[in-house]
């Protein structure tokens, strides 16, 4: 199928969720998007909520908290840590099989502290500081023999391979449970590699609605040599069964995939109208790619970058105006939980659309229960 970059990129607006806001359950949210990317800094919100505010209104970590309580969505990692919907659980399998067979916890020498925790959690679930005990041991990045408390590092490793899940957060620290008291067919999922690899591939495309077969997280396959003809055949399964196909996109020297349900949308988008501004990992912004190819937009999140390379701000947020995107809201909250802010400029903004982009600002500083203000010249802001 060949197709004009104006199509795609309508397209893949409306297709994820970018629309405007409907307001509904957040776990029905994080199904919609297929996997929600989590990143706990809190320079104006953690990331993840961030990302499910902008289509569903005012979410707090007490509504997460709750979902995870429920079950109906979990952690797990796709691209990077994720929240997936408890439907989703086949396509978040596969990597719980993968992650079990590197024996991280026997290599690390935590086997008898998994066991301890895993055996404490049979009674209850536990917050993180009722799990600890005072070992220390060499992170993974880390030659330092007692950097990190054993029982944080066999708490990752085990709720990598799925073995304990998170059940909620209470200010930032974390709740662990068995994964069977609200998924009984968790370990028999997990058992069946073959299916669970097949379902990932569904599931990243339902996620992704267009993608390049070589990003580096195709088809929730890790992108290492070991694995790239897991990805070729994945690949030709999927396009051979008709359910995904080739999108040629005008100008763009790079072949693109996507779903049936996506190139049936491309053939007619919706326009696009309203201001909205992206969370630093939103779907939208996942593929560098693809974003530079159908929005002329190069992004760098520049939270982890050293504040004297920073050409933005640790925290910016693209701005998305009828479509297309605009610029970046160099984003804070000051001492008083107020946000400030002030725009950087990707193409020209007129007054009115500025004003526009004011207003979309507010509505930020209203979900998150504070005030919106543009930083002063004499403002101390350190990029």
């Amino acid at each position: 199928m060949r197709t004009q970059p104006d199509a795609v990129r309508r397209a893949l607006v409306a297709y994820l969720g970018l629309g405007g806001r409907v307001r509904r359950p957040f776990a029905q949210t994080v199904a919609d998007l297929g996997a929600v990317q989590m990143d706990p800094m809190r320079v104006v919100a953690q990331a993840h909520l961030l990302t499910v505010r902008l289509r569903r209104g005012p979410t707090t970590e007490a509504a997460l908290s709750r979902a995870l309580s429920s079950g109906s969505v979990f952690e797990a990692r796709l691209k990077e840590r994720c929240l997936v919907a408890a439907g989703d659980l086949a396509a978040a399998s596969a990597e719980f099989h993968r992650i079990r067979g590197l024996n991280l916890l026997e290599e690390r020498g935590l086997s008898q502290v998994a066991r301890d925790i895993l055996a404490t959690l049979e009674r209850r679930a536990r917050y993180s500081r009722e799990l600890t005990t005072k070992h220390r041991v060499a992170s993974f990045w880390d030659a330092n023999p007692e950097s990190m408390k054993a029982t944080t590092m066999a708490l990752d490793i085990l709720s990598e391979e799925g073995r304990v899940i998170v059940t909620g957060r209470r200010r930032g620290e974390r709740r662990y449970d068995l994964p069977e008291r609200l998924f009984p067919e968790w370990e028999r999922t997990i058992a069946d590699p073959v299916h669970t690899r097949l379902e990932a591939g569904r599931h990243y495309g339902r996620t992704m609605g267009v993608f390049l077969p070589s990003d580096p997280y195709f088809g929730w396959i890790r992108s290492v040599r070991s694995e790239a003809a897991a990805r070729r055949m994945l690949a030709q399964e999927l396009c051979a069964a008709g359910e995904w196909g080739e999108l040629e996109i005008t100008g763009a020297d790079r072949r693109y995939l996507c779903t049936q349900e996506f190139a049936r949308l491309c053939l007619d988008p919706p326009p696009i109208r309203g201001v909205h501004l992206l969370a630093p990992l939103d779907n939208l912004l996942w593929d560098r790619r693809r974003l530079r190819d159908l929005f002329g937009f190069s992004y760098t999140w520049e939270a982890y970058t050293p504040a004297a390379k920073r050409q933005v701000g640790p925290y910016g947020m693209p701005v998305l105006m009828d479509g297309r995107l605009v610029a970046e809201l160099d984003a804070r909250r000051d001492r008083e939980g107020r946000l400030r802010w002030r725009l950087v400029e990707r193409m020209r903004v007129g007054t009115s659309d500025r004003r526009r982009i004011e207003r979309a600002a507010a509505l930020l500083a209203r979900d998150l229960d504070t005030t919106a203000a543009p930083m002063n010249q004499e403002d101390a802001w350190d990029h």
